[in-house]
């Protein structure tokens, strides 16, 4: 290794997978391709003790030279596909880094994704991997939707999450031209819906279908149901779920089942449909906090909790007879509500919401009067000011105001959609608030 790379070796962990720094700035040129190459491919890092600065070196290695936009990285990256194709990190950046790299990855990329020899997610990275590039390069989208468009007339049945995803990245290029292959992929029963919905979903997302003509689908089925969950008692999914949360959860994730049931009201409430392949990781905190599970049977246990959960508190919502999920506190004999933490997981919820405009933000800036008071730092200070009485007439107007958010949203649901195009991405703690305010999340919805 060059001393150049030695910094590498002083990174250290990233502190996520956005804001990459310039790696640049380090002073590496084309030079430095097989150097950091090598680092990127290394197993030996790759499997280095995981409190090290070492074990980080690859991830480095392979930013960097995204940022240099080397076309001789990309088959070493892609040999990387079967290795790493459960590694979060790998998951989440090899396929941004080809996307940087750009056309170059094309053809690579396609013959991986056409050879059904490799892991699953191995080429679900290669279709990551294409979209970016596409979705980074706009000139090359036509190219990338061919590759895409010959592998629906020749779909490997047997991959029902690659085929899953891979509708998820058709959306994201709005391939309103490829809706015949998707239909006969659907028609094929090799989907799994709980990645992008279903055909209908689809329909609307790419403005081919205004509303459903039959019911959304039950997701809580899609993972094997827990046994007899249809007959379980309520109090029992929800000690099951919190019993998880509070043995896998960091402080990232939603605290207890009161958060939860709060933030799942938030996507209930929202004005499109938010899938669970998109609000699963944030129980979490995101991708990289999703905890490392004991057992498939456990994972799936867990999914199927959580989604039955979820489906609840929407069939409540629907049939008008929702109740936030409070805790209880006794004080001098007297009952308290303690509202803060189901507060705290509506606003969570309200960052997968995409940005309103008009009417839609008078309405919600109305209906977070009560959750921001509970569930913010400038709302706690005001209730410092506030008697009992006062409080307790606050957290009564939570389930109501909630009520009519979900309301005002589902009388729009009918109307007809245009082409789904997103102009601005889903928001995060970080990002502007989906309010429309133009300030920051923080220091709005959840200030």
């Amino acid at each position: 290794m060059s001393e150049k790379t030695d910094i590498l070796f002083q990174l250290g962990e990233p502190g996520n997978h956005r804001g990459w720094p310039d790696y640049l700035a380090h002073g590496f040129t084309s030079a430095d391709v097989p150097a950091l190459v090598a680092l990127a491919i290394d197993m030996a890092l790759h499997h280095a003790d995981q409190d090290s600065d070492e074990v980080w070196v690859p991830v480095h290695a392979w930013r960097t030279l995204g940022q240099l936009r080397s076309a001789d990285a990309v088959r070493p990256l892609i040999t990387l596909f079967d290795t790493l194709c459960d590694d979060d990190w790998a998951l989440s950046e090899l396929d941004k880094v080809l996307g940087m790299i750009g056309e170059p990855a094309i053809e690579p990329l396609a013959a991986y994704l056409a050879e059904p020899r490799h892991k699953e997610f191995a080429r679900i990275m290669a279709i990551d991997g294409l979209a970016e590039v596409a979705m980074q390069h706009p000139a090359v989208r036509n190219r990338v939707l061919s590759i895409y468009g010959d592998y629906l007339h020749d779909p490997d049945i047997t991959a029902p999450t690659l085929n899953g995803l891979l509708m998820a990245r058709l959306l994201d290029l709005a391939a309103v031209e490829l809706i015949d292959d998707i239909r006969r992929l659907f028609a094929l029963n090799c989907v799994d819906i709980s990645c992008a919905g279903d055909l209908e979903e689809v329909e609307i997302q790419l403005g081919l279908r205004s509303k459903r003509e039959t019911p959304p689908p039950d997701y809580a089925r899609l993972h094997g149901l827990l046994p007899g969950s249809d007959e379980m008692d309520n109090d029992d999914l929800l000690a099951l779920v919190g019993r998880y949360l509070e043995r896998h959860g960091t402080d990232t994730a939603i605290l207890n089942v009161s958060e939860l049931d709060g933030f799942f009201a938030a996507l209930a409430c929202a004005p499109e449909l938010i899938l669970p392949s998109c609000w699963m990781p944030e129980i979490w905190g995101g991708e990289a906090h999703v905890p490392k599970w004991d057992s498939l049977e456990e994972t799936q246990t867990f999914l199927s909790a959580v989604s039955l959960i979820h489906n609840q508190v929407n069939r409540d919502l629907s049939n008008g007879v929702f109740e936030p999920l409070f805790l209880e506190r006794t004080l001098d004999d007297r009952t308290h509500l303690i509202v803060d933490d189901w507060c705290e997981g509506f606003l969570r919820g309200l960052c997968l919401w995409p940005v309103l405009s008009g009417d839609d933000i008078t309405v919600l800036e109305e209906c977070l009067t009560p959750i921001r008071l509970f569930g913010t730092e400038g709302g706690g200070k005001a209730l410092d000011d506030m008697i009992q009485d006062e409080i307790e007439d606050w957290q009564q107007q939570i389930g109501p105001t909630v009520e009519r958010l979900y309301e005002h949203f589902a009388r729009h649901a009918g109307q007809p959609v245009q082409s789904y195009v997103r102009e601005t991405p889903k928001v995060g703690r970080n990002d502007p608030c989906p309010c429309g305010s133009g300030k920051k999340y923080k220091r709005c919805c959840l200030h």
